[in-house]
């Protein structure tokens, strides 16, 4: 493996740590970021937080006006913070509905820095009447983004979605990625039997992706009946992966964030407890799309979107207890 000095910037920067986060988290009070109003028409969801030379980014979808999520409108938004803990949410939009596969929504956002400089974002797309697909934007400086042609990864049978992007070792000095998604029957059927379930893809340069066989994590408990998705894979410093991800139940519908670990991120065990559960005030019902990243004095954040007793969706936080 030769490794170039672009490698040895970029992993500084998202889905790589040094240490195990671990298990232990305790909820942070508050809320990291909130919604314009608690009347259930918007919603903040999916965060993703890089790091940057002066502080970091959120950024996060934002679902409304509607209370039917269904056919709200869903726009990536961010937010700008110092510390990771207070946090200003910017102006404007940094990527709206667009083109055939996401004129509905575009969630799930996960930023990337590029090796030639400027980021890409890789995205949830939600069509009307159609499966998702996975698809991507980038950007000069982070704020202003462009949809890529065509999608990442789809096939019009199955939804795809809630992508994360991780670096592999280069080789050669050239670029390595593997995409995390979830791939769910469509229209959405949850049960055990449903296999949906997060799988993988690689790719050479970040646009066209190949499968990987098999599946990364499937169903397996009654935390995980209604199906799993949003798989936060971090890269360790000893060459091991440490993942978060979603688990929902299926009767009562219910969010927890639960763990696994793997040698070489294919095959993965899981953690046998969920890491953070619902019930607090503010995630009474649901803790969902976990991103985690080290602050600047080494602590571990996690942020997540928690839906509390009423069906207001707010994004919160976590920390890591130990590393």
């Amino acid at each position: 493996i030769v490794h170039s000095d672009h490698e040895a910037l970029l992993p500084q920067t998202v889905h790589h740590v040094p240490n195990d986060p671990g298990i232990r988290w305790t909820k942070d009070p508050g809320i990291a970021i909130d919604v314009r109003d608690a009347t259930g028409d918007w919603r903040n969801l999916t965060p993703n937080v890089i790091s940057l030379d002066n502080g970091f980014r959120m950024y996060y979808t934002e679902s409304g006006p509607g209370s039917d999520y269904r056919a709200s409108r869903g726009q990536i938004m961010s937010a700008f913070s110092e510390d990771g803990s207070t946090w200003e949410k910017e102006q404007g939009i940094r990527l709206g509905p667009h083109g055939l596969h996401a004129n509905l929504r575009v969630v799930c956002p996960d930023v990337i820095p590029l090796p030639g400089g400027g980021y890409r974002m890789y995205i949830e797309g939600q069509a009307r009447g159609n499966p998702s697909y996975v698809v991507s934007a980038t950007s000069k400086d982070g704020l202003n983004f462009e949809p890529d042609p065509g999608f990442r990864f789809g096939d019009g049978q199955r939804s795809y979605g809630s992508p994360r992007c991780l670096y592999l070792p280069w080789e050669a000095g050239a670029p390595r990625y593997r995409l995390y998604f979830h791939s769910y029957t469509y229209p959405l059927v949850p049960g055990l039997e449903s296999s949906n379930s997060i799988v993988s893809a690689t790719s050479r340069d970040g646009l066209e992706f190949a499968i990987e066989p098999g599946v990364r994590i499937d169903q397996k408990t009654d935390m995980e009946d209604y199906s799993v998705y949003a798989a936060e894979a971090l890269l360790l410093g000893d060459g091991s992966y440490r993942m978060y991800y979603a688990g929902w139940s299926k009767e009562p519908v219910r969010g927890y964030i639960l763990g696994a670990t793997s040698t070489d991120g294919v095959e993965w065990k899981k953690d046998p407890e969920p890491l953070v559960s619902p019930g607090g005030e503010w995630d009474a019902l649901k803790c969902s799309e976990p991103c985690v990243i080290q602050l600047h004095d080494g602590t571990y954040k996690m942020y997540y979107e928690a839906s509390d007793a009423d069906g207001v969706w707010r994004i919160l936080s976590a920390t890591a207890e130990s590393q």
